[in-house]
């Protein structure tokens, strides 16, 4: 395959925005090829809306690169599959999809990274034991809460666009006048991954499929007001 145009995947839960937005500035300054950038954990748009976004603009070849050294193995087993899923729902013969292979055994690449290393050793940070610390006092005791929320950002919960998820539950927990009561935190895989965009609230032991910022219009409504909410619920704690 020719390709058109590349999408580079990323695989970083800890990555910032700040972060994430120079890594994307500079993979698509550097690419020979239209290009996108989409994560596969944290907030924002995920690869199902950044291939939507290649193929709208006319890409009829797009490559998927993942970009992680290395990139899990488990992932790069999942994904074939996972962007097979995305070209199904495309109108059959309109875009071909091929995934490369990571750079975990791209010598080159490799050593670059080792160069670059040694060449920005003289600017590097001297450490020196007078600067030991783990703690902060903002870390000492949890912020004052009512709900907490665990807000799946595993890969196949961002895959169903967890991310845009996450990021409409802030507008509508304000809406809802209830943000400030709610400990938002974001983790790994919570299962069942086959229901995601997966959201889990405690105290209350509820488990919420929220696909959507409708659903998520609904799921805050309904926490400001101490309601169930059956339609979205997946799954319930009962304490024994």
């Amino acid at each position: 395959m020719h390709p058109d145009a590349i999408l580079y995947l990323v695989s970083q839960p800890y990555l910032s925005a700040r972060r994430l937005r120079a890594l994307s500035a500079g993979l698509t300054a550097a690419s020979p090829l239209p290009a996108g950038v989409a994560r596969l954990e944290g907030t924002g748009p995920g690869p199902m809306e950044a291939l939507d976004a290649l193929a709208g603009a006319g890409a009829r070849a797009i490559l998927v690169q993942p970009v992680g050294l290395p990139f899990s193995d488990s992932l790069a087993a999942w994904l074939p599959g996972a962007l097979a899923y995305w070209l199904a729902r495309q109108p059959p013969g309109t875009v071909t999809l091929a995934l490369a292979a990571d750079q975990v055994e791209n010598a080159d690449i490799l050593a670059r990274v080792a160069e670059a290393a040694r060449a920005g050793a003289p600017q590097a940070r001297v450490l020196a034991p007078e600067g030991a610390c783990i703690t902060n006092p903002g870390w000492q005791e949890p912020p004052p809460f009512r709900h907490h929320l665990l807000v799946c950002t595993g890969p196949r919960c961002t895959f169903r666009e967890a991310g845009s998820v996450r990021q409409a539950l802030d507008a509508e927990l304000r809406r809802a006048g209830i943000h400030d009561d709610c400990l938002i935190t974001l983790t790994g895989c919570l299962f069942p991954c086959n229901q995601g965009p997966t959201i889990a609230v405690y105290p209350a032991g509820r488990w919420y499929r929220l696909a959507s910022h409708a659903d998520v219009a609904r799921f805050a409504t309904a926490l400001a007001a101490g309601e169930p909410l059956p339609e979205l619920t997946i799954h319930e704690v009962h304490p024994s």
